[in-house]
């Protein structure tokens, strides 16, 4: 049996509301590519129909494989998921999104002829019912490493979403997840961009990602904002000391947005101890930051006085 190229890693946790459509979206984006590819399916402990509608793609589907779990925790899922991957790249889907028909198929040669470390482009947000769009592809465009960085870290183009995106198996199955409940990705992804010797970026978007209000990092709490911290502080130790001015903008993020929270706590301590450290002269002079950073920058020095 030929290896599968591609390897589809879905994490699905009470998602069977969602979770047929989304299978039905990644056969239509495969097209003929379906051959080529296989499904993994991973139940975190759902209590709904998740394993139910599994079991029937399952005796459908010959490329779709699947496991449970009882993790309640996205990093161990993924670290899991990634362990039964095959392909040689892995495409990471959540439960309740959807592909565009033909794109996979497309991407799938894209990564055959160019053969990257990472492949990204932009997600689609949707809020309530899914757009009719169809699939336009465009040729990628190979970043810099350090043009890789600083688009993530001002959010241009795309953010720390594993969603979406590709990843060379080898290169992740060398660097696991944290075991965080969230922003597992915000933690390995700078990481990986560091590692990536070749870094694609298409403006070609493909995945429609389902933004609700109980998602994972919408309502915050003690534990989230810990593993929001403890990423934020990740960017500090495996990027660049030139990227410094841009990772303290995800710094001004937390302190602000989190602030009823963190006031008087020793995680609010932390984040405050790290703004502080930075030249405010030349944060205020560097031409990369925004102006509304610089504000947010005075502000919370300001309040800290």
């Amino acid at each position: 049996m030929t290896p599968p190229i591609l390897s589809i890693l879905i994490a699905a946790h009470n998602c069977g509301d969602f979770l047929a459509k989304t299978l039905d979206s990644i056969i239509a984006s495969l097209g003929k590519a379906l051959v080529r590819t296989e499904i993994v399916v991973v139940n975190d402990a759902s209590t709904d129909a998740t394993q139910t509608i599994i079991d029937d793609y399952a005796l459908r589907l010959p490329q779709l494989r699947h496991s449970y779990v009882d993790y309640r925790n996205v990093g161990k899922v993924r670290n899991h998921a990634v362990k039964l991957a095959c392909g040689d790249y892995i495409l990471m889907v959540d439960g309740d999104d959807q592909l565009l028909p033909g794109a996979l198929q497309d991407r799938l040669q894209t990564l055959q002829k160019y053969t990257p470390d990472i492949l990204l482009s932009q997600i689609i947000e949707v809020r309530h019912d899914v757009p009719a769009l169809q699939w336009q592809p465009s040729d990628p465009e190979l970043l810099p490493r350090d043009e890789a960085i600083e688009r993530f870290l001002i959010h241009r183009d795309y953010q720390a979403h594993f969603i979406g995106q590709f990843f060379s198996r080898q290169l992740l199955q060398q660097h696991a997840f944290p075991d965080f409940i969230c922003y597992e990705d915000t933690w390995l992804f700078p990481l990986l961009l560091m590692l990536s010797e070749k870094t694609l970026f298409t403006r070609s978007g493909f995945y429609l990602y389902r933004k609700h209000g109980h998602s994972l990092s919408t309502a915050i709490d003690e534990r989230k904002i810990t593993c929001l911290i403890a990423a934020t502080q990740n960017m500090d130790e495996v990027l660049p000391a030139q990227f410094e001015h841009l990772i303290t903008c995800h710094w001004l993020d937390i302190a602000n947005r989190y602030h009823p929270l963190l006031s008087g706590t020793s995680q609010g301590h932390q984040v405050n101890s790290r703004i502080a450290r930075v030249s405010l002269v030349r944060f205020l002079l560097n031409r990369k930051i925004r102006t509304s950073y610089k504000r947010k920058m005075l502000a919370v020095r300001k309040r800290n006085r």
